[in-house]
């Protein structure tokens, strides 16, 4: 039996028998399971063990596609524990009857266990019995491995390897022949990346940059009149939200300052709010960068570590559905044992459990829920955070709709003019009262003035204001746009954004795109636009639906791309030397505004700037205004990828980075001297 992670095979191997025994093979941790009637060996791959790849170990020649799935080892060197446990997988095969797929039930989790069925089992995947299940609970492994079924996934696992093949020819090759490029300037090499999901995606924060940029504000102007009633004072709105005429503006000042008005209307709007739709992929890593600011992988991460405890559901899916056959009872039963959830839990059993659900479907997974297990490992804050926002998530969509009421007073000035006062407020919680740590609605009580009553303008506000620009992305916006174009899985989304950052592409919480990724998406539309276009991408995952639901061949996907890839090369390969120069002046820009962190807080003129010592190596922040004078710098840590942000250190004023070394990435003001940093003795997290 083939589990994709180790805690995921110790969970199935309890979930299936009374007598287990653990041995360790090579490193290789392998349970025995003994049933009445069969004995199981169950192991796990962490991840894929195979990868496709090409035996062309030059990175300079393109076009590749003599492709071929290695174990992962020969293509990435850092993965050293790989050729031990396929040598153990594929020694222990050899005396199976029966093999099981209880790999994740997903394109991924499909894909890993097909390719160590055929490669290292050497059997026929076709004939290999596939476990489905949601969560790792005892009941629903139990409930699953008495129901396995015989190729169930091999949709799945064809779309998988279709997916595999066709992006990474389109990224091998493209991103060889633009590397190529800029060696043949630069004498060095330099990954210059791109590809069938990356492109676009790259494509959406270029696009959004040039509207910013090229955006043409207007002035218009908005009027608030302080007025006073018999028992308060407040403020009214003018009609017209806003005023593009500044001397009319004026003019409506001029009448109306010194007048007397009468409340003509009190208008009551109620309206109800339905319950939020239950958390799959996208919506929970929105969520979470909402309230925490988490990252979208991290907040993925996350949530695979609260599956793999049996606390969460499968949180990979794309489904804003929960089934009848999850018992929502036994959940909130289990959910009420914790302090922290107990009344809530208490208030929904006492009721008719009927799920608000969106219009998301996933034919493998349901929606994201808890499973009321007890949590047996202390969780950390993080893994808190995000395990209270699901719980709390579940709770809600079990709730009755909030009910908010809007009530606008209209009064008339100087026989001519209206302006209003609104007012909002809450008649009915529902939902809300399950989920308001995470939401908060405006309040905002009516002054005491009724109908007929009149009130003096004291005085009108003219204000100048000016039309805003599109917002810029972050991650959770973009990755929104990710999913509204279809681009990408739930899977690789997030991953795919942490790509554009680690190519320099993009930089900043608020995502700008740096000259290396305006001028990547430049050369790309301009010698092979498909790749920047979303509509090809469009086509290859309803290519890959219909792949999986076995109504459609791979062939066609791959003939397209092999097509597409060799008119792409040609292209480019005919203006190989000006694309070179081009990305050369591009990189050097890019290093540089990579590298400035921000404002020097000592001399008010210079720049902070990552300098790396000739002498030591080292890194360490100092200012350009150095030969000038100024003083100002500050070690670094020497490992760990370096990433500016927008932010400013909010008690010292100096810039504050983050740093990804390890599992967490932290947030460091990089002032030794920080007020706040010695108070904690660390950085921030």
């Amino acid at each position: 039996m083939i589990c994709e992670k180790a805690d995921a095979a110790k969970r199935i191997s309890n979930a299936l028998g009374d007598r287990i025994k653990t041995y360790n093979v090579n490193g290789v941790p392998l349970h025995i399971v003994e049933s009445k009637s069969e004995r199981f060996i169950v192991c796990s791959a962490l991840g894929h063990l195979y990868g496709i790849g090409t035996s062309r170990e030059k990175k300079n020649i393109y076009p590749v596609f003599d492709l071929m799935w290695f174990p992962l080892n020969k293509i990435n060197k850092d993965k050293k524990n790989i050729e031990p446990r396929i040598h153990v997988i594929s020694e222990l095969s050899k005396k199976a009857k029966k093999f099981v797929n209880a790999c994740d039930y997903d394109i991924e989790g499909s894909t890993i266990g097909y390719n160590i069925i055929r490669y290292a089992c050497n059997a026929d995947p076709q004939k290999v019995l596939r476990a489905k299940f949601s969560t790792l609970t005892k009941e629903d492994l139990f409930d699953s491995f008495n129901n396995l079924k015989l190729g169930s996934d091999e949709g799945l696992a064809r779309a998988g390897i279709t997916r595999h093949i066709v992006d990474y020819i389109w990224g091998i090759n493209l991103s060889r022949i633009l590397s190529a490029a800029l060696q043949q300037v630069a004498n060095n090499w330099r990954i210059i990346s791109t590809g069938r999901v990356q492109g676009p995606t790259l494509k959406f924060v270029v696009d959004r940059e040039i509207g910013i940029r090229s955006f043409v504000t207007t002035p218009y102007w908005k009027l608030r009149a302080l007025m006073t009633s018999k028992k308060e004072t407040f403020y009214a709105d003018y009609f017209e939200d806003r005023v593009t005429n500044e001397k009319h503006a004026m003019s409506v000042k001029e009448e109306n300052e010194g007048k007397t008005g009468i409340v003509e209307e009190l208008r009551e709007t109620r309206f109800q709010m339905p319950p939020p739709t239950p958390f799959n992929t996208g919506d929970l890593q929105k969520e979470a960068y909402r309230l925490f600011g988490f990252n979208p992988s991290l907040t993925l991460n996350i949530a695979e570590r609260l599956y793999l405890r049996a606390l969460v559901s499968y949180p990979r899916t794309n489904s804003q559905k929960l089934p009848p056959s999850i018992d929502y009872k036994k959940i909130l039963i289990g959910l009420g044992r914790l302090n922290q959830y107990k009344e809530e839990a208490n208030i929904l059993l006492k009721t008719e459990l009927i799920p608000y659900e969106g219009a998301g479907e996933d034919s493998a997974h349901p929606s994201i829920y808890p499973t009321g297990e007890i949590p047996t490992e202390k969780m950390d804050m993080r893994e808190e955070q995000v395990y209270d926002l699901i719980v709390r998530r579940f709770f809600s969509i079990f709730g009755d709709n909030l009910i908010r009421e809007n009530v606008q007073l209209s009064i008339f000035v100087a026989d001519k003019h209206y302006w209003k006062v609104n007012g909002k407020r809450t008649v009915h919680l529902g939902w809300l009262v399950f989920y308001e740590k995470y939401i908060e609605m405006e309040e905002k009580e009516l002054p005491s003035i009724s109908k007929g009553e009149k009130a003096y303008v004291k005085l009108v506000e003219v204000c100048e204001r000016y039309g805003k620009h599109p917002p810029r992305f972050n991650r959770g916006s973009l990755l929104e746009k990710m999913e509204e174009e279809n681009l990408g899985t739930k899977a690789t989304r997030a991953e795919t954004i942490e790509i554009l950052y680690s190519r320099d592409y993009i930089l900043g919480d608020i995502i700008t795109p740096t000259d290396l990724g305006f001028l990547t998406i430049e050369i790309l539309t301009q010698y092979c636009h498909k790749i920047v276009s979303v509509n090809l991408t469009k086509e290859l995952e309803e290519q890959l639906e219909r792949i999986e639901r076995k109504q459609d061949s791979s062939e066609r996907a791959l003939e397209d791309t092999f097509y597409l890839t060799l008119q792409s090369i040609d292209e480019l390969s005919n203006n190989l030397e000006e694309v070179g120069f081009a990305f050369k002046r591009a990189l050097q820009q890019t290093i540089f505004e990579r590298n400035t962190l921000g404002k020097c807080p000592l001399c008010k003129e210079g720049k902070l700037i990552i300098i790396r010592s000739k002498k030591s190596g080292k890194r360490f922040v100092g200012c350009t205004n150095y030969r000038k004078g100024c003083r100002a710098s500050a070690p670094l840590p020497q490992r760990g990828i370096i990433q500016k942000s927008t932010k400013i250190c909010e008690k010292c004023h100096w810039p504050v980075i983050f740093v990804k070394g390890g599992r967490i990435p932290w947030r460091l003001c990089v002032n030794p001297q920080c007020p706040l940093k010695k108070a904690r003795k660390v950085g921030f997290r």
